[in-house]
């Protein structure tokens, strides 16, 4: 450990031959911190008694630093302060800090950063505060960048360094920026407004660039491969704007996450005044072909019964074709056969019997073959989340956190990885659960080009669960007090629901355009009912043609039958 540097004029004070304020290199290091406290600066809380001073003391025996803080102490003895070296935690009800001074006169960078993350697990932690860290005279500028770089992974802007060197009867007050490598720095109390004037104009500029997770969620963050918009990206732009800052919107060191934590200790939850939810979008099931459409509008045994009777029917004609001549099934379909003093009693009756019971049964199928047609329309679909828990359709799960939520809803989960899961959701395998809003976009956006998804989804009418739109900032950004001023600036303007309804109407707008074009039935909606005409009428057309070449091969046989005794006639 360094020792601390020897002041004469400290020694000559402490045995009385001089006064009290005649060393100085301590005079300027307390009237720099005197400065400090009276320009506090913007800070998010500030007590009604003034600052809210939080003191890292120096070690007992370093006299010099201990006699400055003394005599700080003694300037301002009505400011609340906290003397504290390690964690409170924080179960301990204090203000928030709006001044850090941290005595660290022979610590190392290293050091002093354990401090401040110490501090930082405190009730009292204030990002936003000025932080001062007092230090003995570096040999190396290296060391002093050091302590700057301390500031930048704490995400502290207001960090600035007071070096004594006592030797020389010098105190420096140091700003730094670590990305451009420039100190700057005053020994002067005078020039200390200026120097901290200097670097708040240039507001966030000078520290690192605000980076904001691509994270996409409608109508909030919009992104594709050509452009990124949305509320989010029109309120960082603004927030840019206004605080000269740099904002990225990245997936790498990422300080900005688009969605509320509620589990993190090192993050900030900032709400916006409005809540969503989560959607399942299912996929349509395939429509059943032509013969289930022919045979759903009766059951299995009214179809033996029909199978029973035409067989009946058959037999009779057969096996009884004396009492029994003229084809029953064709007259009953096709009208009679021949005239009504040819057909024996009992034809009659049955033909009777079968026009009756053909009448029901034929008016029955109609109208139910009918309302299968048009239920088909929109069927088949899961209407409630209860139904889709019973159903055969499987639930997509992308992530291992998601399981304990997605097993409340469904019983049947696929745990995938992401390539396989977008495959899934292309060729409609599964069923997801999205965000509400990215629901509405997928559907009446991304999902209508036919040519990617290859089947249609639909949104289940019922959302599952509830949470609040806004987002998570780091716990050590730098841009947290000015964060909560911009978006209370924000909320007050209205701007939230304002841009938050420009991206909504437009996609209403899109999903009116598509309602209305599916209110006409297009030839695909009605290729089933096509599929029974033309099975109808070309079995009747078949049968109508068979008719025709029996009715031949009949004249044809009395032609044979009339032609060969006359010729044995002429013959002889």
């Amino acid at each position: 450990m360094v020792p601390p540097p020897f002041d004469w004029a400290l020694l000559l004070v402490r045995f009385g031959l001089l006064a009290a304020d005649s060393s100085p290199s301590a005079n300027a290091a307390l009237a720099s911190l005197a400065y400090l406290t009276a320009h506090p600066g913007t800070t998010l809380e500030r007590p009604a008694a003034g600052q809210e001073l939080c003191i890292a003391p120096p070690p007992d025996n370093d006299a010099y630093w201990n006699d400055v803080l003394e005599r700080y102490l003694h300037h301002f003895p009505l400011l609340p302060r906290v003397l504290t070296r390690t964690k409170l935690g924080d179960n301990i009800p204090l203000h928030r800090c709006s001044l850090y001074l941290l005595f660290e006169p022979t610590s190392h960078a290293r050091q002093v950063f354990l401090r401040i993350q110490f501090l930082s697990t405190n009730g009292n932690w204030n990002p936003s505060a000025r932080f001062a860290v007092l230090i003995n005279a570096r040999s190396h500028t290296r060391e002093i960048f050091n302590q700057f770089e301390n500031f930048d992974l704490m995400g502290l802007r207001h960090g600035l360094v007071l070096m004594s060197v006592p030797e020389h009867n010098r105190t420096f007050t140091m700003l730094a920026n670590c990305r451009q490598r420039t100190l700057d720095y005053v020994m002067d109390v005078s020039d200390v407004g200026e120097l901290l004037a200097n670097h708040s104009s240039l507001g966030l500029q000078q520290s690192e660039p605000i980076v904001v997770a691509r994270r996409a969620e409608f109508p909030f963050f919009i992104h594709d491969r050509s452009r990124i918009e949305g509320v989010y990206y029109k309120f960082f732009t603004a927030f840019a704007r206004q605080y000269k800052a740099r904002v990225v919107f990245g997936d790498r060191n990422v300080q900005i996450v688009m969605t509320i934590h509620n589990r993190e200790t090192l993050t900030q939850p900032y709400a916006i005044g409005s809540f969503t939810g989560n959607c399942v979008i299912v996929p349509e099931r395939p429509k059943a072909g032509l013969v289930h459409f022919l045979l759903s509008p009766f059951s299995s045994p009214v179809w033996y019964l029909c199978c029973c009777f035409l067989a009946a029917i058959f037999l009779l004609n057969w096996r009884w074709s004396h009492r029994f001549q003229h084809n029953i099934l064709l007259t009953v379909l096709f009208g009679d056969q021949a005239a009504d003093e040819r057909y024996s009693l009992p034809e009659r009756r049955l033909i009777f019997l079968a026009i009756v019971l053909m009448f029901f049964f034929s008016e029955a199928y109609s109208a139910k073959l009918l309302s299968t047609f048009i239920e088909s329309l929109n069927q088949p679909r899961i209407r409630t989340l209860r139904a889709l828990g019973a159903s055969d359709v499987p639930v997509g799960v992308l992530h291992y956190e998601d399981i304990e939520a997605y097993e409340q809803l469904h019983r049947n989960l696929e745990v995938l990885d992401e390539p396989e899961y977008y495959r899934n959701m292309r060729a409609g395998r599964n069923a997801f659960l999205l965000q509400c809003g990215n629901a509405e976009y997928m559907l009446h956006k991304e999902m209508r080009d036919t040519r990617v998804f290859r089947v249609p989804y639909y949104i289940l009418g019922e959302m599952v669960g509830w949470r609040m739109n806004g987002f998570s900032v780091s716990k050590f950004s730098s841009i947290a007090g000015e964060l909560v001023e911009f978006i209370g600036r924000i909320g007050q303007a209205g701007l939230w629901e304002y841009w938050r309804e420009q991206y909504v109407q437009k996609l209403r707008n899109v999903a009116r355009k598509e309602l209305s074009q599916r209110e006409t039935l297009l030839m695909g909606d009605l290729i089933s009912l096509q599929y029974v005409l033309t099975v109808g009428y070309g079995s009747a057309a078949i049968v109508f043609g068979v008719e025709v070449m029996m009715g031949c091969v009949r004249r044809c046989k009395r032609t044979r039958r009339t032609v060969v005794p006359v010729r044995a006639v002429g013959g002889h």
